[in-house]
């Protein structure tokens, strides 16, 4: 500032500005601001706690000083978020969508964009995800944070490979308080489906030391769940034994399914922070972040496989058959009677475990008109499966000992069976004879037990300097900024399964077990009108089954599992960038370019002439990504934003392993591709920001991706390499099963939010003080997406919701707190079908209804209620139309109350 005495201005959303005189130079301000609600006398008034106008000013404040398109969800002043989990926090904001497994929150796709495009940091630095590039944001608590902030438009100062946007958690430190803190959040509930309970534990206790020059903070969290869920899933096909006129245009159901599970699901993680702040230019700081999220599940899954031993209606005997896809018997694909229908049944005690663990020795240091930050990462992201074990087990060949199937599939909403016994009459043919709603455990012969122990590991390590320089820019205040950042990420995958057959049984002079000797007596937890019984399986007796066949020799390890699945992958990104931040009297300009290098490496064994040889494969390549944003204040409450940016997602590390197999007969070879280029986008957004008076907020923005090299699975027409030529057999030029960059598309789009307290308009109104507490949120977007596939057809891209919206009411006063919120999300595509008339798969419309009450009995306690699900919405997936569902799964409902202490 040029020398003297300046006035400084200081604004923050929801209070008064506040003004102060201060000479040029160096000094440590505190300037209190006065909320801008006030009684007619000119006293500030206190309404208590009010955790959602925090919550809503600190995010809206963020978002208005940004140079860049973003979004925030940020903690209230006793450090709670409204969700348990990321994923569940940010799904309230415009232009997000969450794919959802089980009724819980884990993918997040930005404004249209796959999941695979949405890239996680903690603290300004991206970590990786234990499943790869799709980052699974359920494996990230909410506690852990003070503010998640969503950047939708890509700087140069941010990785390439954040395509669609970032979404970086800004975790506590020490020096957010003033000085000794701590809180204590404990709540207790259950789901009304299967009356599973799930109970909550989280807090963090906060320090600082010697002249307030060191800080140290420790956090933990433990999230549980028990649950059911109600499913049934169905397959569809155009039958080849269906030869009647019309076949090729009827579509059956070759395979009905329950997949009954019951659940313990769980987060956990553990944090700390400590920082040294010598004095105002200079911290440094080393924070370690360990979140581990647990799926035990036990599945019964009952299969009718609807088509087994069907014959061709053309060259079979009405009646002396299954009737399977036979119109002649007076079936139909929705309605009919099968004789002698398979069962097929698993009984799976499944343990997973995804958890990430980061650790970053970070500085900041501002030296005059310099300002140096650096940042050194390692994380350990693990994908673990443990399972004590899974069987599989089926009918037997005689139909006389397999059921009769009276099925219905004239409700998507259900997939109804009903069961008789199977007679075989006298000519031959079949009927059905007495009722049998029940499958017993004695009746299903044993086809394998097995235990699969699998881990995917990635090590990630980061280097990261960011350089800041202030100086003069053609007459205009300018932030000058470079870097580099280097990172290198190794993942292995390993696999082995030790499995129990009838054979392995037999050569070691043991009998084959039923699913009685493992079955137990609980009832069934569910709600789904199933139309036949059946039993639950115990874990414990299921694994001291197996470890009794494994003492006794009847195990082996399964031929070829870990040979086709075992990999390494290796990825080095090297570099560096340049930005300018240009201020003028009317916004400013961010501009500048990113340049990277990338090497990819890949090992695994590939089977060439009946033997599995190592194979290594490498792919470098360059890329640029310019980027420019202009922010127009137009007055001091409106801003425009407009942006033009560039960005790359690199296929997945599973998608790049040289795992290949071939068959000589079908002259086709199968596996990843090390050699496929990233999805390329370039992007323009608009948007117009709106910050009225009384917190209100409107924006509306429109945005444009092109899209390059969209990878899809394809079958190439060649092979194009000589790495699995052997014996003087050329399969170069062989059809190549793999995935494969395609054609190009687009993402387009508009977003609307708003967001307004009553309180002033209330006020204005004469309303009395109670009434003064209401407020509104709500945003929309409308999304278009085209992609064109390697058959030709122009379809959406997968994960693209077309319409999204969330509408929240809320009410806060004298320490009372209630929110209601809704969300929305039209139906999308899932995934590519065919292209025949069966249709594409998609998941269809879902909703949510949520609700949470909290209430301050003091400065100091608050207590709360969660109900999340409260419609009880299904997940669902369907086969080109409604009617013909391949998922249909319930989750019930989920309520949490408990007590939050801070001190």
């Amino acid at each position: 500032m040029p020398a003297g005495t300046q006035q400084l201005s200081i604004t923050y959303i929801g209070y008064e500005a506040g003004h102060q005189s201060v000479e040029a130079g160096v000094a440590d301000l505190r300037v209190a601001l006065r909320p801008r609600a006030v009684d007619a006398a000119n006293d500030i008034v206190v309404s208590g706690s009010r955790p959602i106008a925090e919550s809503e000013e600190a995010a809206l404040q963020l978002k208005r000083s940004s140079t860049s398109l973003v979004d925030v969800i940020a903690a209230d002043s006793v450090g709670r978020f409204p969700d348990q989990n990321i994923a569940a926090a940010v799904s309230r904001l415009p232009g997000v969508s969450v794919g959802r497994d089980q009724g819980q929150e884990r993918y997040i796709s930005l404004r249209g964009s796959p999941a695979s495009w949405t890239t996680m940091a903690f603290d300004g630095v991206n970590v990786i995800s234990p499943a790869g590039r799709e980052t699974r944001f359920d494996t990230i608590p909410s506690s852990i944070a003070s503010q998640t902030i969503i950047r939708k438009a890509v700087t140069a100062d941010m990785p390439g490979e954040t395509v669609a946007g970032n979404i970086n958690i800004v975790t506590r430190s020490p020096f957010d308080y003033p000085g000794l803190k701590g809180a204590l959040d404990a709540g207790y509930g259950y789901n009304d489906l299967g009356q599973g309970k799930q109970y909550n534990v989280s807090g963090f206790l906060s320090d600082r030391f010697a002249n307030d020059t060191i800080g140290v903070l420790i956090g933990a969290s433990r999230y549980e769940r028990d649950m059911v869920t109600d499913n049934f899933e169905n397959s569809w096909e155009i039958s080849p034994e269906d030869q009647e006129e019309g076949g090729e245009e009827r579509i059956w159901n070759s395979k009905t399914q329950n997949k009954l599970y019951r659940l313990t699901r769980s987060n956990t993680s553990f944090s700390g922070r400590l920082e040294w702040r010598p004095d105002s230019d200079n911290k440094v700081f080393f924070s370690t972040i360990y979140s581990q999220f647990r799926d035990d599940e036990l599945r019964n899954a009952w299969v009718f496989d609807l088509d087994q031993d069907a014959k061709k209606t053309g060259s079979s005997t009405v009646g002396k058959t299954t009737g399977y896809a036979d119109i002649r018997t007076g079936n139909t694909p929705m309605q009919g009677t099968l004789y002698g229908a398979e069962i097929e049944s698993t009984l799976n005690s499944n343990s997973s475990r995804q958890s990430i663990f980061t650790n970053t020795l970070a500085g900041e240091h501002e030296m005059d008109t310099w300002k140096v930050k650096w940042r050194l990462n390692y994380t350990r992201a693990d994908d673990r499966s443990k399972p004590p074990f899974g069987s599989s087990w089926s009918s037997p060949t005689d139909f006389t000992k397999r059921p009769t199937l009276v099925y219905d599939f004239t409700d998507p909403n259900l997939s109804k069976v009903q069961l008789y016994n199977t007679v075989l009459n006298s000519d031959g043919t079949y009927s059905a004879g007495a009722s049998r709603p029940y499958i017993s455990p004695t009746e299903l012969n044993f086809l394998s037990m097995t235990r699969n122990r699998q881990l995917d590991r990635t090590n990630a390590y980061t280097a990261k300097l960011d350089i800041e320089h202030n100086l003069d820019l053609f007459g205009a205040d300018t932030v000058f900024q470079f870097g580099g950042e280097y990172d290198k990420r190794i993942k292995t995958s390993t696999r082995t399964v030790v499995e129990v057959t009838a054979a392995t049984l037999a050569a070691a002079g043991l009998t084959s077990p039923k699913q009685a000797d493992i079955s137990i007596d609980t009832p069934y937890k569910g709600n789904l009108p199933m139309g036949y019984g059946w039993k639950y399986f115990s874990s414990d007796l299921g694994e001291a089954l197996f470890d009794k066949y494994v003492a006794a020799g009847a195990s082996q390890i399964q031929k070829n599992t870990s040979e086709q699945n075992n990999y390494r992958v290796s990825e080095e990104v090297i570099a560096g960038y340049a930005m300018g931040t240009t201020y003028f009297d009317w916004g400013n300009i961010v501009y500048g370019a990113r340049l990277e290098h990338i090497r990819n490496t890949g090992s695994a064994l590939s089977s060439i002439g009946g033997a599995w040889t190592p194979t290594r494969v490498s792919n470098s390549f360059t890329s640029v990504y310019p980027s420019i944003h202009i922010n127009w204040d137009i007055n001091r409450d409106m801003k425009l934003r407009l942006s033009g940016n560039t960005g790359a997602a690199r296929p997945n590390y599973d998608e790049m392993r040289p795992n290949f197999s071939y068959s000589d007969v079908d002259q086709v070879v199968s596996g990843g591709n090390p050699k496929a280029k990233p999805e390329r986008a370039k992007g323009v957004d608009l948007y117009f920001e709106w910050y009225m008076p009384s917190r209100g907020f409107f924006s509306v923005g429109a945005y444009y991706k092109d899209l390059q090299d969209i990878l899809y699975d394809v079958e190439l027409p060649t092979f194009g390499s000589d790495v699995l030529n052997t014996a003087g057999v050329d399969r170069s030029a062989y059809r190549y099963s793999t995935v494969a960059n395609g054609g190009g598309g687009h993402i387009k789009g508009l977003e609307f939010a708003f967001s307004q307290p009553f309180e002033g308009l209330a006020r204005a109104a004469g309303l009395p003080d109670w009434a003064q507490g209401f407020g509104v949120q709500a945003n929309l977007t409308l999304n278009d997406s085209k992609a064109t596939t390697p058959d030709g057809r122009t379809t959406d891209l997968p994960g693209a919701s077309p319409v999204i919206y969330n509408i929240s009411g809320y009410y806060e006063r004298y320490g009372f707190s209630a929110r209601v919120s809704y969300q929305w999300q039209k139906a999308y595509l899932d995934s590519l079908g065919s292209g025949d008339i069966i249709g594409d798969a998609y998941w269809a419309n879902v909703a949510r209804l949520d609700a949470s009450v909290r209430y301050s009995i003091n400065e100091n306690v608050q207590l709360y209620l969660d109900a999340n699900n409260l419609t009880n919405e299904a997940g669902i997936r369907y086969q080109g139309v409604y009617s013909r569902p391949i998922e249909h799964e319930l989750f019930g409902r989920r309520y949490l109350a408990g007590v939050r202490v801070n001190f």
